[in-house]
């Protein structure tokens, strides 16, 4: 699963394609790092970054769905990440904190 991963059983759910995707969980946290960002999600929802899961179809049945992915797009905007590739100097522990999952959708790389 991973070494941040602590929903095991929803992943395994939507990797059998049992759940159309997670159910987003807020947990009190300490600490967790670029949370101010959540003070702008309300600007971010006024501006309609929801509204592209209307304009979009939906997205296979997967771990991650298609208000999260909006989610974490709307957050790097926010962050000034410029590409999805520099997710990965990101804790994406901490990310998905903040989209209330409990890492954020990544990009693997290899050489």
């Amino acid at each position: 699963m991973g070494v941040g991963a602590t929903r095991e059983i929803d992943r395994v759910l939507a990797s059998i394609g049992k759940i159309p995707e997670a159910r987003r969980k807020f947990l009190p946290s300490n600490n967790v790092c670029n949370a101010e960002v959540l003070f702008l999600l309300p600007s971010l929802l006024a501006q309609g970054l929801l509204k592209g899961a209307e304009v979009y179809h939906r997205l296979k049945q997967g771990y991650y769905g298609l208000v999260s992915i909006l989610l974490v797009l709307g957050f790097m905007y926010l962050r000034r990440i410029k590409t999805p590739e520099q997710l990965k100097n990101c804790k994406p522990g901490e990310l998905g904190k903040i989209i209330g999952l409990d890492r954020i959708p990544e990009i693997n790389i290899t050489p």
